[in-house]
C-alpha cells in the first residue's frame, strides 16, 4: 500500500498566556530594563513585547498593577501656639439675620450650636 507524500507542516504559533505576556510587559516597565534583551531571555520576538505592552496600557491584559512606593515619613511635636498666635475672641458678640419668605430671624450674641441648628432646620422648611 502506498502512503500519500505527506505536506510540510509550518510551524503552528505559540499561544501565550494573558500571565505570561502580563509578567514580560511587567519585566520591561522597571527602570533601566531593556525591551530587547528581556525579548531574548523570554525567547519572544521584541516587536511582539511592544505590542504586549500597549494592550497592556489599553488594559487588555488584565488590570494594570500600581506600583506604590512607600516615602519615609518623619514625625515631630507640633509647636505649641504662644498666646499671641491664639486668636482673641471678638469683643462684641455680633449678630445673625436670615430671612426666608416672610419669616426674619434675628439673634444677638453666641447662639448655641444645637439650639441654633434647631432653629433653622424649623424655619427653614
Amino acid at each position: 500500500m502506498d502512503t500519500p507524500p505527506s505536506t510540510p507542516r509550518r510551524s503552528r504559533r505559540p499561544n501565550f498566556s494573558v500571565e505570561f505576556k502580563r509578567r514580560v510587559v511587567e519585566a520591561t516597565l522597571l527602570p533601566g530594563a531593556s525591551v530587547a534583551l528581556i525579548a531574548r531571555e523570554h525567547e519572544v520576538n521584541a516587536n511582539l513585547v511592544f505590542k504586549w505592552r500597549r494592550h497592556y496600557r489599553e488594559g487588555q491584559l488584565g488590570p494594570v498593577a500600581h506600583q506604590v512606593t512607600l516615602l519615609p515619613v518623619n514625625l515631630s511635636k507640633a509647636p505649641t501656639p504662644s498666646a499671641e498666635e491664639t486668636m482673641p475672641l471678638p469683643s462684641s458678640p455680633g449678630g445673625l439675620v436670615v430671612e426666608c419668605g416672610r419669616v426674619t430671624l434675628r439673634i444677638e450674641g453666641v447662639p448655641d450650636p444645637q439650639t441654633l441648628q434647631l432653629v433653622l432646620q424649623q424655619v427653614l422648611r
